[in-house]
């Protein structure tokens, strides 16, 4: 398979050294929610599946074969012989059921978070046996497009049921997956340490160790990188790694990605409950000039929360044009017939640190702050990190707030019924805007059910239509993928999925 061919091996080296915005929440994958937090995840455990390196592809992973019924109800799963956890225990079947039971079972007693935003997504599975100890067997309710894709998620990692079973409520912060790289230790908002897995089941991973050390401020990690003290860093303003491209001994690394920044509006609280107040906010941000402000020009505005390069995205939708004007006559109509005053006072929330699709978070709130001014609302923004501003806004404890999304696995579904289905509305779930619309629900669902790719294209073009006239969100831009590393860095590249993968990376040469 092209770009899935294994590299020549090399003899690891020393430790490689990762900056980042913030620190992971768990390691635990059913509890995973954040980039930062997937990070780490994907480089301690394996899935059944996994996507290619460089593509999203799906390739076999933990299981070398599998296959499924003509009626698409029933996959069957052969797993790899001789795969080890890192407490060396073996790889069975029942591992694999237990990780999945784990992850969809409401009163599963080996849970110790029951937050898991992901579950929905895998509420087609009915059944799952281990048929003998190599062989395991899903039965769905219904044949479903997107279920490999799943398969291949982080969210099914394949966990160690020794570890979890000694420590259900710790294993969060002291995880045993069968990945490239095993647990070392975790000092909180300082480092967090992986070492190489000598017992990789593909190849052992070309350096000793991993250290994950969070930076929230983007100066600090830019003058880290300036004094090697970190190979790697992502998430940095645009500009600064517009310089960095400048300077000796740093590379920008740069690959298409499949995201979105947008405003949500919490549907459930007046006024935001109105459509056309929600089209008027729409209409006050000029997201060219947003795009040239808070990205430096590396975004392109977005029409729809697909973004332009994935499959199913509706060309045919022509946003709502930029007109202070229209938007602010819209909000006046509106609160003379609803009875609301003017000026609106709403809180914007954002978070403090840089998502991979908004670096500058508290540069895009303060533009879009002055342009709510100019049709009369006044936005007071609400700064939080990540973790406390993501819990808010799915908690539903927020009025419009920033948020963006990369895709997990290259399917329109993982971005609209994720982030605007019913069924994600809860305390954990992904639709924060908490927008309920019947007709979305049983567009996103035939669009799971259905197996023809072309007229899954067509389900989703028409939700599309439906999500742009309702505008629980504002999608607002869409982003390259962009990184900096220290040119001794051999082996590493960015994934059009922003899967952090760090078992072919190497260091050369001296610091």
């Amino acid at each position: 398979m092209v770009g899935c061919r294994s590299r020549p091996a090399k003899q690891p080296t020393n430790t490689l050294i990762y900056g980042r915005g913030e620190d992971a929440k768990t390691l635990d994958p059913i509890n995973a929610e954040t980039g930062e937090t997937v990070k780490v995840i994907l480089n301690l455990y394996d899935t059944l599946v996994a996507f290619c390196d460089e593509t999203l592809e799906i390739v076999p992973s933990l299981a070398e074969s599998w296959e499924t019924s003509e009626d698409g109800l029933s996959w069957t799963f052969h797993l790899r012989e001789g795969v080890k956890f890192h407490d060396g225990t073996p790889l069975t079947a029942d591992a694999v059921v237990f990780s999945f039971q784990r992850l969809m079972q409401d009163d599963n007693p080996f849970v110790g978070d029951p937050a898991r935003p992901y579950k929905p997504s895998y509420q087609v599975i009915q059944k799952i046996t281990a048929v003998d100890p190599l062989t395991v067997t899903f039965e769905l309710g219904q044949p479903n497009a997107v279920f490999l894709n799943n398969v291949a998620m982080f969210p099914t990692s394949i966990v160690s049921p020794t570890a979890v079973k000694k420590d259900i409520k710790g294993f969060g912060t002291n995880p045993v997956g069968t990945g490239p790289f095993k647990f070392n230790r975790w000092l909180r908002d300082q480092q967090l340490v992986l070492e190489a897995n000598d017992n990789y089941w593909r190849e052992r991973p070309r350096i000793d160790r991993v250290i994950f050390v969070p930076v929230s401020e983007s100066a600090t990690r830019v003058q880290q990188l300036r004094r090697g003290e970190i190979h790697i860093a992502d998430n940095l303003p645009p500009q600064e790694l517009d310089a960095l491209a400048k300077i000796d001994g740093l590379e920008i690394l740069e690959q298409v990605s499949m995201n979105a920044a947008y405003l949500a509006m919490q549907t459930e609280k007046p006024p935001l409950d109105d459509v056309r107040v929600r089209q008027a906010i729409g209409m006050a941000i000029d997201k060219q000039s947003l795009a040239r402000v808070a990205y430096a020009g590396h975004a392109i505005p977005a029409v729809n929360l697909l973004p332009r390069d994935m499959w199913g995205h509706n060309n045919d939708i022509e946003d709502r044009p930029f007109d202070i004007n229209a938007a602010r006559k819209l909000l006046q109509e509106e609160a003379a017939e609803k009875g609301f005053e003017l000026p609106l006072k709403l809180s914007l929330s954002v978070m403090s640190e840089p998502r991979p699709y908004m670096e500058q978070p508290l540069q895009v709130a303060a533009f879009v702050k002055d342009a709510l001014a100019e049709i009369g609302i006044n936005a007071t923004i609400d700064p939080k990190p990540v973790t406390p501003h993501f819990a808010a806004m799915m908690a539903g404890e927020f009025e419009i707030g920033l948020a963006g999304w990369t895709t997990d696995n290259g399917d329109p579904d993982n971005f609209l019924y994720s982030l605007l289905d019913l069924d994600n509305i809860s305390d954990s779930g992904n639709n924060m805007s908490r927008y309920r619309n019947e007709e979305l629900h049983a567009l996103l669902l035939a669009g799971q059910r259905e197996l023809d790719r072309d007229k899954r294209e067509q389900i989703y073009h028409r939700a599309q239509e439906l999500i742009f006239a309702d505008a629980p969100i504002i999608p607002l831009v869409s982003t390259r993928q962009r990184a900096v590393q220290s040119s001794r860095v051999k082996g590493y590249k960015l994934h059009p999925g922003m899967l952090i993968r760090l078992r072919h990376a190497y260091l050369e040469g001296t610091p």
